[in-house]
């Protein structure tokens, strides 16, 4: 089937499908689109959008959002003393330049591909492997379509396990699929095209259009693994798997009926002698067609759900008929731009970025905008426990290494292995995120909190406490931007310059500002992007 037939097939079956002929519209031009479709959404639903965020709120977001931590303190002080006009579009410049935005990045993608390696011990070990893989791929500003074309695609080491978890390979995204045609057709689905086709595996979908035999159509792509029959319930003997390049088909379990592959638009592939492509082959070219109707309209939306905390289609990866976007104009249109740019993802970070919604302040101002699919303020989100350990480190002082290098080893007794493993959360959306009794006690009580605002062990504290002719309003000040990006408030400045004055509890005043370090640390403030 020619092109131009199959893009009127998908525009039949799933909506509008992108050009890839369009032009690419300057970047302002598209920000001013987006603006004026929320305006007018806005204007119709009767919602009083919130305050735009002050510069200090905007940064300390900006950072959590690119670097994966909050600012430090001379890049808080050196915003502040910027009053150029495009100082916030500077920064976004300077964030997604730095090594800081590719390992902020890096786990945001592996987090979506490979969610069973947070959730399941026993992958925990393909991590690095994987993250060093996309690493590369991201420090190169390999777009969007390269990066899954190689993932589906890739020439899978299957040979050795010691080596497999040790490569530096996409392979995971297959092992922790369990080489699986089943897990790996919903697998692919759900993360590249937001489709949840788990449902039809046994069954017709009961609540959306999926049927059980577009199931198996679309794990018949990956019908040529096999494994030995004794051993196919044994994930100990995944390197027995072979690959028939050559299948395309596979028996439905339940009926027993051989089912060719298929998209899930219904398109049969074009299976021709002259194509020496494989059926993995031919899958991706299909999920990164510029006419797929699914592919880039699920990658922008996972991407506005990294700095919204929701999706426009929410979840996320639920792109169905009963589950219509909240802003379709707003997501045709980053979709629109997404292909022309040839699936440049740093140009969708810069256009989500500079667009009113994202520079709106969190501060709840009218009833109108508790409802987050109106996207009318800054959500409040629980950070991730990356974010939570680097800005920890970040505003203690505790040496990163892993700050300018490739960090992709696994070392389980680390502070921040350990931390990690402690604040591990299973909620899929950053807005339903909440602290453990065991967290709680951690940030309170830790050894490594506690260390934090130890006189004798704090960088920061030592620093502050230390630096010549610093007043204590400085020195107070200096906390609010190690920890909270701002400057105290003014009831918040009387309040703790008493405390300071008195000395606390001990009456010594060093170890008052190890107090008033601790609160800052352990405040909602702090343990939140908003």
């Amino acid at each position: 089937m020619n092109r131009v037939v199959l893009t009127f097939v998908l525009a039949a079956v799933c909506g509008p499908v992108v050009s890839a002929q369009q032009a690419l519209r300057p970047r302002a031009e598209v920000v001013a689109a987006i603006n004026s479709a929320f305006r007018a959404s806005w204007a119709a639903e009767k919602v009083t959008r919130a305050a735009p965020a002050t510069d200090t709120e905007f940064l300390r977001r900006l950072y959590l959002d690119l670097a994966g931590r909050i600012p430090a303190v001379s890049e808080v002080r050196q915003f502040r003393a910027d009053d150029s006009d495009d100082r916030r579009e500077r920064v976004v410049e300077e964030l997604l330049d730095s090594p800081a935005s590719v390992r902020h990045f890096t786990t945001v993608w592996r987090n979506a591909l490979l969610p069973q390696a947070a959730s399941q011990p026993q992958f925990r070990g393909l991590i690095p492997g994987f993250e060093a893989w996309l690493w590369k791929h991201l420090s190169e500003g390999s777009r969007y379509n390269t990066i899954v074309r190689d993932i589906i695609t890739a020439d899978l080491n299957l040979t050795n396990a010691n080596a497999l978890a040790s490569t530096t390979s996409p392979d995971a995204f297959f092992v922790v699929r369990e080489l699986k045609p089943e897990s790996l057709a919903a697998g692919t689905a759900r993360a590249f095209l937001g489709v949840r086709l788990d449902c039809a595996q046994c069954h017709d979908h009961p609540f959306d259009k999926w049927s059980q035999k577009q199931f198996w159509n679309m794990a018949a792509f990956y019908s040529g693994f096999s494994r030995p029959e004794d051993t196919e319930d044994d994930p100990a003997t995944m390197m027995a798997v072979v690959e028939d390049q050559e299948s395309r088909s596979i028996k439905v379990p339940s009926t027993g009926e051989t089912v060719p592959a298929v998209f899930l638009t219904g398109i049969k592939p074009d299976w021709s002698e002259s194509d020496s492509r494989s059926p993995r082959d031919v899958l991706a070219d299909w999920i990164v067609s510029d006419e797929n109707p699914y592919f880039a309209k699920m990658a922008v939306n996972r991407m506005w759900a990294a700095f919204f905390g929701r999706g426009i289609v929410d979840p996320v990866d639920d792109f169905s008929e009963a589950n219509p976007p909240a802003h379709p104009k707003v997501l045709n249109i980053l979709a629109d731009d997404f292909v022309a740019s040839g699936y440049d993802m740093q140009r969708l970070v810069r256009i989500i970025a500079a667009t009113e919604v994202y520079q709106l302040s969190s501060h709840q101002s009218h009833a109108s905008q508790e409802d987050p699919s109106h996207f009318a303020r800054a959500a409040l989100r629980g950070l991730t426990p990356e974010q939570l350990f680097d800005s920890l480190a970040e505003a203690i002082g505790f040496y990163q290494p892993f700050r300018a290098d490739n960090p992709f080893v696994i070392d389980t007794d680390s502070p921040r292995a350990r931390f990690l493993e402690l604040f591990r959360n299973s909620a899929e959306s950053p807005l339903d995120r909440e602290t453990t009794i065991l967290q709680a006690l951690a940030m309170m009580n830790g050894q490594f909190v506690g260390n934090a605002t130890d006189l004798e062990r704090s960088r920061t504290l030592r620093a502050v406490v230390e630096f010549p002719k610093m007043t204590d309003e400085q020195k107070l000040e200096t906390l609010f931007f190690a920890t909270l990006s701002r400057e105290p408030s003014a009831a918040e400045r009387e309040r703790f310059e008493k405390y300071l004055k008195t000395g606390g509890a001990t009456g010594k005043k060093n170890e008052a500002l190890a107090d008033i370090f601790w609160v800052l640390l352990n405040t909602s403030e702090f343990l939140l992007n908003h």
